[in-house]
């Protein structure tokens, strides 16, 4: 009996951090589900994601942005999830600088096709900046938008948690922290396709009890996470329709 190939996808960001533990996670995810699991690095997001949405993937790890639109757009369905880890955006300015009362107000950002831009627009909202007053300067990455900053190239910018609390002293005390969002509800995700459903259970438990394995706990320990635990459908919803919100 033979057993068809099947895809699985991880988000580049974590690619980039530990390419080696993600084939290791693929091989023990092939043995304990029985089944034949290929995966294929992408260069960047957007290749990754459209890959998802064309191809017959069966099995994702995406940041929040994309998962949101895999299961828009494909009918994914959320796994688990690291536990304690989440993305929040910070939104900063050049030290001793603060918000400026010019307008519009120059505001950095690694692009709009990640939860950190759409959760930044809402500390914005929060300051009392309306969108109107803001031209948004998209540079890349997250260190370019601080860097931006830095430079006197924009007024603010929107950084990632990760990439703030990997950045030198220096580069911190660069910047002045202005907000930053608590929301505890953008995190990335393994989600299954729907036409794996009937493995749904199954992969939650491996997934999610992985910690309690010697083999699982050292993958884990590899990839800096601690454990999994369940991922929440309405929390994909509500960044689905933060998502919507902002393209409308």
């Amino acid at each position: 009996m033979t057993f068809a190939t099947e895809l699985f996808s991880v988000c580049p960001h974590d690619t980039a951090k530990n390419l080696a533990g993600w084939f290791i996670l693929n091989t023990y995810l092939q043995r304990n589900l029985g089944c034949r699991l290929h995966f294929e690095p992408k260069d960047n997001f957007i290749q990754e994601r459209a890959a998802v949405l064309a191809g017959p993937y069966r099995l994702v790890y995406a940041n929040p942005f994309s998962a949101a639109i895999f299961r828009k757009e494909r009918g994914f369905i959320p796994v688990a999830r690291p536990a304690g880890v989440f993305d929040e955006t910070f939104l900063v300015a050049a030290a001793g600088k603060g918000i400026g009362e010019h307008r519009p107000l120059r505001i950095a950002s690694a692009t709009d096709k990640l939860i950190v831009h759409a959760l930044g627009i809402g500390l914005l909202e929060e300051q009392g900046i309306p969108i109107a007053d803001c031209e948004f300067v998209f540079v890349g990455t997250h260190l370019a938008a601080a860097q931006a900053v830095i430079q006197g190239k924009t007024d603010l910018a929107f950084v990632y948690n990760e990439t703030w609390q990997g950045m030198t002293d220096t580069t911190r005390q660069a910047l002045q922290l202005l907000a930053e969002t608590r929301s505890r509800r953008a995190y990335h995700c393994f989600c299954l396709a729907p036409e794996w459903q009937d493995k749904f259970q199954t992969l939650q438990d491996l997934l999610c009890n992985m910690h309690t394995q010697p083999q699982g706990s050292r993958i884990l320990e590899d990839l800096h996470f601690t454990r999994f635990e369940p991922a929440a459908e309405s929390d994909l919803d509500t960044l689905a329709a933060m998502i919507d919100g902002l393209a409308n």
